[in-house]
């Protein structure tokens, strides 16, 4: 399951009660720092990921290094990184499915997302979007309802984003709709662009390429604001999609193991918002349709705490059961 999911998530640890310990440490970081990403070389995050660390790399004065852990739906990669020493010189750059999708996967996880990880930042998110194929038989999402037109619902695999977004849309809209579920977002494209299924979820930048082209319109954006990039597109939330599924966002996060202190976890926070503030940062994330963010660890915590359960839900509400 979710073995080709590359979406976006992550929370941060509060102080006292997150397990980062208070003591400081000085001379941050006295070696090259590892950037562990628990996907392939080549890909998206992997991308993103060695750009985000050319910057920190700047303010660290250290070498920041990328370091690809892939495999079992980025558990391996994610628990090398919960049993590596606390000082900050190991660190995970991971979407969401590290911490609010995996949990509900697996029926043993070899970490604890809370217990084992210091949030140090939410990096960037992005709302994926709904694209809808001209020819499909309605023009929008509004036109979905009983004894209308059959659709084919393309997925990324089951317990996937785009999976538990056509769940929560065949509930509302009790629409006749069959789930396709494919080894990822590209061949699901592919199959859109050639006939095979009518609707999709697709990155912004990848739906841009499919509407310029003229098979397709985007529907609708997820998340809970419209992008800048598309701003005449209406959310799921605006045309009236009220499953809580539906306003949450992929994000990327970095995290450190627990027992991190606060001023290695400050300082690891200040390094990768000053590599998000660089012109080439912000050009390279919104080439890819994310939107920087850098926010506190108290914040990140919070975002993945009011997820998790949204998607443990969904996921209850799709079908999905742990291995």
């Amino acid at each position: 399951m979710l073995r080709q999911f590359v979406r976006f998530i992550a929370a941060a640890l509060a102080f006292g009660a997150c397990g980062v310990q208070a003591q400081p440490q000085t001379g941050f970081p006295v070696k090259p720092v590892r950037i562990v990403i628990p996907y392939p070389a080549g890909g998206p995050v992997d991308a993103a990921g060695r750009q985000i660390a050319k910057g920190m790399q700047e303010m660290l004065k250290q070498p920041v290094i990328v370091d690809n852990k892939p495999g079992a739906s980025s558990t391996i990669g994610s628990a090398e990184v919960a049993r590596a020493p606390a000082d900050g010189h190991t660190v995970l750059l991971t979407l969401a499915d590290s911490f609010t999708y995996v949990p509900h996967l697996f029926k043993k996880l070899p970490y604890d997302p809370f217990k084992d990880f210091a949030f140090v930042t939410q990096l960037a998110l992005t709302p994926p979007v709904l694209i809808l194929r001209t020819d499909a038989g309605v023009s929008g999402l509004k036109q979905i309802g009983p004894g209308g037109a059959a659709l084919n619902y393309g997925t990324w695999g089951p317990g996937s984003y785009p999976h538990l977004i056509g769940s929560a849309l065949a509930r509302q809209t009790r629409g006749n709709l069959t789930i396709v579920a494919y080894k990822g977002g590209a061949p699901a494209a592919q199959d859109l662009m050639g006939g095979h299924i009518q609707m999709t979820i697709a990155s912004i930048p990848q739906a841009l390429d499919i509407q310029q082209k003229g098979l397709a319109t985007i529907s609708a954006i997820a998340g809970t604001q419209r992008s800048p990039l598309i701003p005449d597109v209406p959310t799921f939330v605006e045309l009236g999609f009220t499953d809580p599924t539906f306003a949450v966002p992929i994000w990327l996060g970095l995290a450190a193991p627990a027992g991190t202190p606060v001023s290695v976890v400050s300082r690891l926070r200040d390094a990768a918002v000053a590599a998000l503030k660089l012109p080439e940062t912000q050009k390279f994330l919104q080439g890819f349709g994310w939107r920087a963010l850098g926010n506190s660890p108290s914040e990140f915590r919070a975002a993945v705490e009011r997820e998790g359960p949204v998607i443990a839900e969904a996921m209850r509400l799709a079908g999905v059961q742990p291995e």
